[in-house]
């Protein structure tokens, strides 16, 4: 059986440097707290009139994403992500088949509002490559057998406890951005398993100023519904170059 990482790689422009695509994530670790928020405060986060937030059950979907990358191809680090669930304006996906596949249906993604990360090289090729919205930003991880843990800087803590629920096969993750005035749309490949729980154990903080503070007040996630949660222990995946669908629409 092939090895997951063994694929083709290409070299590609990063300002006066290189990076090789896919860049491959060889170790890490990642948790992610999934909320249910108002509609109309999830569009006013969404770029354009491409996509649009998801709506399930009457409430959009977001979620905060958190890594500690050990050992990828540009260097250890960390990162953060805040998401909206979207589908593309005027499409139906299905929600059986994301939770089958999250990459089997090309109409839907998560569309990317914040990222953080804690180097400039990460920032670098996550802007000029895919246009997502990265900052530079001090991230503390913390994963232990009885739960994790994340600090943004003086702008949030998250955290979870220990989750109780299945260990399923990881997922495809699809993203997406506006890079250049057009919509992209990015499918990142993984190898790994997720262990899934209840949302009861998450903690949110909003402490001080930032992108992903102020995104999150927006939202209102300090007093939204957690849905679910999921830990991963182990995290592989490949990141390659994304797909121009259009423009963003303004």
């Amino acid at each position: 059986m092939a090895d997951f990482f063994d694929v083709p790689r290409e070299n590609v422009s990063v300002g006066a440097t290189t990076c090789e695509l896919p860049i491959l994530y060889r170790d890490g670790s990642q948790f992610g707290v999934f909320f249910r928020v108002d509609l109309d405060r999830a569009q006013a986060l969404v770029g354009g009139r491409s996509v649009e937030p998801w709506p399930v059950l009457g409430k959009a979907v977001c979620a905060i994403y958190v890594w500690e990358y050990r050992d990828s191809s540009i260097g250890a680090y960390g990162e953060v992500g805040l998401g909206i669930q979207c589908r593309r304006v005027g499409s139906h996906p299905s929600l059986v088949r994301l939770g089958l596949d999250m990459g089997a249906d090309d109409d839907q993604g998560i569309w990317v509002v914040t990222l953080p990360v804690t180097t400039e090289a990460a920032f670098a090729a996550g802007v000029e490559l895919w246009g997502y919205p990265k900052y530079v930003a001090p991230i503390t991880t913390r994963f232990r057998d009885d739960g994790a843990s994340v600090t943004l800087g003086e702008e949030l803590t998250l955290s979870i406890g220990r989750l109780r629920g299945p260990t399923l096969r990881g997922q495809p993750v699809v993203t997406y951005t506006s890079r250049g005035g057009r919509l992209l749309r990015t499918r990142i490949e993984v190898d790994h398993r997720a262990h899934w729980g209840g949302g009861g154990s998450a903690k949110l903080s909003l402490q001080g100023d930032g992108p992903t503070a102020r995104a999150a007040r927006e939202l209102g996630l300090d007093r939204a519904s957690v849905v679910a949660a999921f830990r991963i222990d182990g995290f592989r995946a490949r990141l390659g170059a994304g797909v121009d669908q259009a423009s963003i629409g303004g």
